[in-house]
């Protein structure tokens, strides 16, 4: 049976809860007819619980169903009048630009805005606020500083810049600029105000031989704190105490340190004051002295106004007042001086220390001793400085003292001694070494400047004390100073005194004795440095400076004078030598030689030895002639008709013209020292500077003037010859001037001169044509 009912279960239910399949279940199961009647009957009993139990199932899942779509329903109905709401809501709105919507975000921008403007009026009242407290500070400032409440006002001041920097409301505008601006003239007025009530408290009077500090000791102490409290409190207080300290220093410490002689009362005066008396008559006071004097001036102002006024600027200012007086002022300016130079030193030095002890900062650059570390670098720009400034007043001196000399100068040891050395100078070893080592030279006796011998002795002195000098680029300052000391004279000179050397002959040949005196020692010089292994290119530059100088300035004396003599014997066109026999043309002719001789004879008292030397004397004398010669040759060569009675007394002229060689003779006693010298004997360099001073064949010894000077005419003179060959041309025939044409005796006189003369002296004749195409032959 339990297999049946859980088959029927199963047929019933739906479910089979056995092992296998149902229909396993009715396998082991014997059914009969009973059995299959229950089976029946339980099948059906089965069937109508399930029909009962489907209706009920049925009748309750209606209910909940029906519950369900009524919801639904009402739902529906819900969401479509909701559906109905959004529409006409929608409806009610409209478009964009004219909707509610629209309206509504512009009242929210209008309530924006005008909280904006509300917080801004508050920031706006407020700044206002903060200005208008500024403004009553800027009238309590105003009221402090005419009180005289000056260290308040300053507080204030600082007080109110703080407050204006704080707000940032008005940060980087025109209102912030005004009112720091005001800040800052206040600041002005208050330290205008310190400065001018210590300006009462101090009082300086000076003359000429006496300077007063005084103090008003009758003000309250207390005043000077409160000035000094009203610079703690603005900016840049530091700068009224410069001030006022530069201003002691400028007003009373220089006219003090001014003066030679300074004196002072160490006694305090009861009246608080300083007296200083001065001279400049006696001797000059102490280095120590001075500066024992104007540390009592720090001290005397420091009693009564603090240390503080002496700020770090005002106290170096002092020191360098005082360098400049004791040191600066008083550099050696010998090796015998700067030995014992070192007493200054020590007393600057310890000077400097106490002084510059009172600096705020100890790191302060100290002038004085960095001063005398330079010691020696001083004392060489000293002595170069005071060469060159002698070299130009010797070159600027309208003085043109003269030197002259008692005999040749020979150069040697003892030269170099006595140009050198005085009781403070002495010849360095190596300098005397290097001079025994030198040829010998000599210069030749003649009239010098004092302004060259002083300039060339300060050359000597510089170059020595080069030799002297340890320090390789001071050695070389000194021996190029003594090359620019003379390149300055041989430069300034004849730019100075333009003038003087074309008007007056004796200055232009004194200053070509110069030239050559400068170029003689310039080429020792020169020499020497290199013998040091100190070459100085610049000493053969200096050499020829000199002698180019010297020579083109005789050279245009020579010109301008031989343009003046050409003009007094000369005659433009040969008008002046037609009808020479005529007794007025005659007159003439003797008259404009005279003036000639004249002329040239002054000229030679100019030259004459020892103005110049013989052979200089020589050589222009010569230039003289030639051109003299020349002008009268010219104008009777220019002349195209000369009489018999003409030619006689042209013939005549020319030889009185030749007698002017006779000025070439000099006295014996003169020209005889310089017989033994020769040009190799001035300096063993160029021939050219001895060429220009000698020649030891212009002073041989001659005991007939007219031979000498004949002798020496044809040497100097070039036109000597011609001028005598025309005397001869005037009075000789035809054939004789073509057989001494044919021998070579005329050939200073051209084809065309010869056959000019030849035209104004003969007949136009066949013969004379014959004779003057033959000397065109020649």
């Amino acid at each position: 049976m339990g297999g049946m009912d859980t088959f029927v279960e199963h047929v019933i239910d739906g479910e089979w809860s056995g092992e296998g399949r149902p229909s396993d279940g009715l396998l082991n199961t014997v059914l009969d007819l009973k059995a299959a009647t229950q089976l029946s009957q339980k099948l059906e009993q089965r069937l109508l619980l399930s029909q009962k139990d489907i209706r009920n199932s049925l009748d309750e899942n209606y209910l909940t169903y029906s519950a369900a779509v009524t919801k639904a329903e009402s739902a529906q109905s819900s969401i479509a009048q909701l559906l109905q709401g959004v529409d006409e809501l929608q409806l009610m709105l409209g478009d964009e630009e004219t909707g509610v919507q629209t309206r509504l975000d512009t009242a929210i921008k209008n309530e924006e805005q005008i909280c904006e403007r509300v917080q801004s009026n508050s920031a706006i009242l407020q700044c206002l606020t903060q200005l208008s407290a500024i403004n009553r500070e800027l009238q309590d400032m105003d009221r402090l500083v005419q009180s005289g409440e000056l260290d308040k006002a300053a507080q204030k001041a600082e007080s109110i810049e703080t407050t204006v920097n704080a707000m940032e409301n008005i940060e980087d505008t025109h209102i912030a600029a005004i009112l720091v601006e005001r800040v800052n003239l206040a600041r002005m007025n208050i330290k205008e105000n310190v400065l001018r009530e210590f300006h009462k408290v101090i009082a300086v009077e000076t003359n000429a031989n006496s300077a007063n500090l005084r103090v008003d000791s009758s003000r309250p102490k207390g005043r000077i704190s409160v000035l000094f409290a009203a610079l703690d409190s603005v900016k840049d207080g530091e700068n009224v105490l410069k001030e006022l300290a530069l201003y002691i220093i400028s007003a009373f410490v220089k006219p003090v340190l001014a003066a030679q002689l300074v004196t002072h009362d160490d006694a305090e005066s009861p009246t608080s004051e300083f007296n200083v008396h001065l001279s400049n008559d006696s001797d000059t006071t102490p280095t120590d002295e001075v500066c024992d004097l104007v540390l009592s001036i720090v001290a005397f102002v420091s009693r009564f106004l603090g240390g503080r006024v002496w700020v770090d600027v005002a106290l170096t200012e002092l020191a360098q007042l005082v360098l400049q007086r004791c040191y600066l002022q008083r550099i050696p300016e010998t090796r015998t001086e700067l030995a014992s130079f070192h007493k200054t030193v020590d007393a600057l030095s310890g000077f400097e220390a106490t002084l510059l002890a009172q600096c705020a900062d100890p790191s302060i650059e100290r002038p004085i001793q960095a001063a005398v570390k330079r010691l020696d670098e001083l004392f060489v720009e000293r002595q170069c400085a005071r060469a060159l400034e002698q070299s130009r007043r010797a070159a600027e001196s309208t003085a043109f003292a003269v030197y002259k000399m008692d005999t040749h100068q020979e150069w040697s040891l003892a030269f170099v001694q006595a140009t050198v050395e005085d009781p403070d100078t002495k010849l360095a070893s190596s300098f005397a070494q290097s001079i025994k080592e030198h040829p010998a030279a000599v210069f030749p006796q003649c009239i010098i400047s004092e302004s060259i011998v002083g300039t060339v002795s300060s050359a000597y002195r510089l170059l020595n004390e080069s030799m002297q000098c340890n320090e390789p680029g001071l050695a070389q300052r000194l021996a190029e100073t003594a090359q620019n000391v003379l390149d300055v004279y041989c430069v300034l000179f004849p730019v100075v005194h333009r003038q003087q050397l074309r008007k007056v002959p004796a200055l232009a040949l004194q200053f070509f004795n110069d030239c050559m005196y400068g170029a003689h020692h310039c080429t020792i010089l020169g020499q020497l440095a290199a013998a040091e292994n100190n070459v100085n290119p610049n000493w053969s530059a200096v050499a020829r400076k000199f002698f180019d100088s010297g020579i083109r300035h005789v050279a245009e004396l020579a010109e301008s004078e031989s343009r003046e003599l050409k003009s007094l014997v000369g005659a433009d066109n040969g008008t002046g030598f037609y009808n020479a026999s005529d007794e007025q043309q005659q007159d003439a002719l003797a008259k404009s030689l005279k003036r000639g001789r004249l002329a040239l004879t002054q000229l030679c008292a100019a030259m004459r030895p020892l103005n110049v030397t013989p052979h200089m004397f020589y050589r222009i004398l010569g230039r003289y002639l030639d051109a003299m010669f020349a002008a009268i040759i010219d104008g009777i060569v220019g002349v195209r008709d000369i009489g018999v009675d003409d030619s006689q007394v042209l013939s005549d002229h020319c030889r009185a013209a030749y007698s002017l060689v006779s000025l070439f003779h000099l006295d014996p006693e003169i020209t005889c020292a310089y017989s033994t010298l020769t040009s190799a004997a001035l300096v063993n360099s160029t021939d050219e500077q001895g060429d220009a001073l000698l020649d030891s064949d212009d002073e041989s010894d001659e005991s007939e003037t007219t031979a000498q000077g004949v002798r020496l005419a044809k040497k100097h003179c070039q036109m000597s010859d011609k001028l005598v060959q025309l005397a001869d041309i005037l009075m000789i025939s035809r054939a004789d001037i073509l057989a001494r044409r044919r021998a070579g005796l005329l050939a200073q006189f051209s084809v065309d001169e010869l056959v000019s003369l030849v035209r104004a002296l003969f007949s136009d004749t066949h013969e004379r044509a014959l004779d003057i195409d033959e000397l065109k032959r020649i």
